[in-house]
């Protein structure tokens, strides 16, 4: 019959079609697998370390030592500045090389509180102990912003600077006449000279300062104020006296400590004006000396080695830094392991 021999003509494309699909799906479910992510894990390749710039070099504890990060992200070399604490109980110590002569700094409390920073400020970099700022036309400046606080920390001078014996003038009121002895006994090695009068004040200082004979001594010490009502008396008898001593190798001025109502005033007077002057320091004496040790007048110590016992050690660790002890006498090991 004709029907039956032409069914088969018409099924041939169909089962060709079928072929060609099925052809297809394989190549396709190939490509899939071959595609399709593997079902062992391919371990990440090991990160490269890459150095810290700013780490500082390995030293024994208890030293801490702080590279300057600058502001383009780079770490300044330790050649050009850094900063360290040799002990916890130390000051910690900037060491700046501008291409001018190494200078070092002390901060702790020998560091002076300013206002903020002045407008010559050059910032140098950031350490762990606060952002470094210098003033370019002056590398005896060191400015150092910390915790919202900018203080001016103490340029230390170069240890051939000092006389042999270290000398020291201190000129001063009842206070340092009561206590001269036991302060003259705690500075062996030291050659002393001390002015006392009792009820002094500043205008009677500045007079000391202006009679002393050249040369001036390595350290200058002023405990003057507590007799002060005014101070910007007191403020314009310092710079007086700046002008006359300034050229020490540093300069100390102790805060007043009493219950006149003008004593705050008279001692923010005598930090302004330290503040300014790079050799300069200040003691506070009314926030170190102990309630009760003093009489009950609350101004004068009932034992005379008080004084010594706060004054002395602040002299003793600042000519060890200059001599290349005490806060400084980390600083050979430091440049050692670099």
């Amino acid at each position: 019959m004709p029907t039956s021999r032409r069914a088969p003509v018409r099924s041939l494309p169909l089962l060709l079609g079928m072929l060609l699909l099925l052809t297809g799906c394989d190549h396709y479910a190939a490509a899939r697998a071959a595609d399709g992510p593997s079902l062992t894990p391919v371990p990440s390749p090991a990160p490269v370390p890459v150095a810290d710039p700013c780490e500082g070099p390995e030293v024994a504890a208890p030293v801490s030592v702080e590279l300057a990060l600058r502001s383009d992200g780079s770490c300044a070399p330790l050649d050009t500045v850094f900063a360290y604490r040799c002990d916890p109980a130390q000051p910690a110590v900037a060491v700046v090389d501008d291409g001018r002569g190494v200078r070092r700094f002390l901060g702790g409390s020998y560091a002076v509180p300013v206002t903020a920073l002045p407008p010559q400020a050059f910032p140098i970099g950031v350490t762990g102990f606060g952002a470094l700022n210098q003033d370019p036309s002056d590398p005896r400046y060191l400015w150092v912003e910390a915790d919202g606080q900018v203080s001016r920390w103490l340029a230390l001078p170069s240890r051939n600077k000092l006389s042999d014996p270290v000398t020291v003038q201190l000129i001063g009121d009842s206070i340092l006449d009561g206590g001269q002895t036991a302060v003259t006994d705690g500075l062996p090695g030291w050659q002393t000279s001390i002015d006392a009068l009792i009820g002094r004040t500043s205008d009677g200082a500045n007079a000391v300062a202006q009679a002393l004979p050249p040369p001036v001594a390595d350290a200058v010490v002023i405990e003057i104020g507590v007799n002060d009502h005014s101070p910007d008396t007191l403020a314009s008898n310092a710079q007086l006296i700046i002008d006359a001593l300034g050229s020490t190798r540093v300069l100390v001025w102790l805060t007043a400590h009493g219950p006149d109502t003008t004593v705050p005033a008279v001692n923010q007077a005598i930090v302004e004006t330290m503040a300014g002057i790079p050799n300069a320091t200040v003691l506070d004496w009314n926030q170190l000396v102990p309630l009760d040790s003093l009489n009950s007048d609350g101004v004068h110590p009932s034992d005379p080695t008080v004084l010594a016992s706060i004054l002395d050690p602040f002299l003793q660790t600042w000519r060890d830094a200059v001599q290349g002890s005490g806060p400084t006498a980390c600083e050979q090991a430091i440049r050692d392991a670099a």
